[in-house]
């Protein structure tokens, strides 16, 4: 077998059907280039529910200011920006109308978008596992038995998990929180066009270097792989000479191995933690960072702008700070992926051309 051109031909589809025609190539952009040409309907369908669930939570925040007018007869700055956007209810009994619908449209949209992206994450792994599977069982005796099985035993778990991650937050939610956060750039712009400006900057120089940071990260999350797949290809390959093990009383000198193997994981996984750690929290961080800056250029240094714009671009800015902080994980869930992928993609490789 020639590597990248064996594919898997017999499975079912997420819509129940069998495919027979090629499916997954062996070769690593393939694995997802092929399953977007093929499922991009779905994939756009749960992009788009995603952006109605987002734009449904956004409204049902917004509306409640209007509430606050029709009942005590207050101002509000949600009020006015529901204003702002061309939608004024009258009535307390148009509010909860409005409100009950778009809490009917939320939870329908949010619950197919998340069970879609689960569905199109699972049968990506699917198609990936069937086709790691069918590489290595195809493999030759002598070189599958270069490696204990245990090391082959991670890409079947923990791989699998990241390249799922991948697709769905890595892709899909990264998609559906940048169509939304574009949205509410537009609507600042709107207000200010100079203080969007600025928040566009600070928000493109905050993604530079959680990106950064994130490649950073690689080398710890692949020493990490490493140490956690040898770990587990240690206890099996124990396990499966348990009896000689036994009778030749080498019992405690393998636990010793294992304890030192045991600790090098730990030590790894929490160097690997520690910058996790700070990325996520450089997330928050830069989150109301840019509020910060943004009141802190409203309060006289260098920007004029009135009360009321200057209420509802905060409004915005907290509204979109999810999907902000969302957007600056992704970097995360794409490293971890793409280590997953390439690592399959050499068992696969390595299987084909045997």
């Amino acid at each position: 077998m020639i590597a990248g051109t064996e594919y898997i031909t017999h499975v079912v589809n997420e819509e129940g059907k069998e495919h027979n025609g090629p499916l997954v190539k062996a070769s690593r952009p393939s694995f997802l280039r092929e399953y977007i040409f093929r499922s991009k309907r779905g994939l756009l369908l749960v992009i788009l529910l995603g952006l109605v669930s987002s734009i449904a939570s956004f409204m049902l925040t917004v509306i409640i200011g209007d509430f606050f007018m029709l009942q005590f007869q207050t101002g509000s700055s949600k009020g006015r920006l529901l204003a702002w956007l061309g939608v004024q209810l009258q009535t307390k009994d148009a509010f909860f109308l409005s409100f009950g619908f778009l809490l009917v449209i939320k939870f329908v949209a949010g619950f197919y978008e998340k069970y879609l992206s689960l569905r199109h994450g699972e049968s990506f792994v699917r198609e990936i596992r069937s086709q790691l599977f069918t590489s290595q069982m195809r493999s030759s005796v002598e070189q599958f038995g270069k490696k204990s099985f245990g090391k082959y035993l991670l890409r079947y778990s923990n791989d699998l998990k990241a390249v799922q991650q991948y697709l769905t937050r890595g892709i899909l939610e990264s998609i559906k929180q940048s169509l939304f956060i574009a949205l509410g750039i537009f609507f600042l712009f709107k207000l200010n066009w100079i203080l969007a400006s600025i928040i566009c900057c600070l928000f493109l120089i905050s993604a530079a270097v959680i990106i950064i940071l994130s490649r950073w990260q690689k080398k710890t999350i692949r020493q990490s792989r490493d140490k956690r797949s040898r770990l587990l290809a240690f206890v099996a390959g124990n396990f499966s000479r348990f009896d000689f093990l036994k009778r030749e009383g080498r019992e405690d000198r393998v636990i010793d191995r294992f304890q030192i193997r045991s600790q090098h994981l730990f030590d790894t996984n929490l160097a690997n933690g520690w910058m996790e750690s700070f990325i996520q929290s450089l997330a928050r961080f830069f989150q109301f960072a840019i509020i910060g800056f943004s009141l802190w250029l409203m309060a006289g240094h260098g920007l004029n702008i009135d009360a009321t714009d200057g209420l509802m671009v905060v409004l915005l800015l907290l509204l979109m700070q999810g999907s902000i902080r969302g957007l600056l994980k992704t970097p995360g869930y794409l490293n971890k992926g793409s280590i997953s992928i390439r690592k399959i993609n050499e068992l696969i490789s390595l299987s084909d051309r045997l």
